[in-house]
């Protein structure tokens, strides 16, 4: 389940993640990046995983196909994680845009948060 942080502004989506992703999930949040992308032209996006209890394949499907359609609309995007699966999972995301992607354990969330606002 995706929820929207209280930092999401402007050209910034910031994200939660806990349990199984589902296709809803996406449903929910990708009007929000149309938005952003629409309103600022590039976005970053904050991505907090807390206890992610994996994909369904139709969430995956969403997940990469929102990647590949904003390649080129994202700046910056900060994962915070706890885990080397979920790093893993930052890595595999960064041939899917043409902006950063950086990883930071659990532990430096204030770091993602400064870092993916600059």
């Amino acid at each position: 389940m995706f929820k929207i942080l209280d930092i999401t502004k402007s050209e910034l989506i910031a994200i939660k993640v806990d349990g199984k992703l589902k296709k809803v999930d996406y449903d929910k949040v990708t009007p929000l990046i149309e938005k952003a992308v629409k309103d600022f032209g590039k976005i970053k996006l904050y991505i907090q995983l807390n206890d992610v209890e994996g994909i369904e394949p139709k969430a995956f499907r969403e997940d990469v196909k929102t990647y590949l359609k904003h390649f080129n609309d994202m700046k910056k995007i900060a994962v915070v994680g706890k885990n080397r699966w979920e790093k893993m999972w930052s890595d595999l995301a960064s041939p899917f845009i043409s902006g950063e992607v950086k990883y930071f354990d659990y532990t430096e969330i204030e770091s993602a948060r400064e870092w993916v606002q600059k």
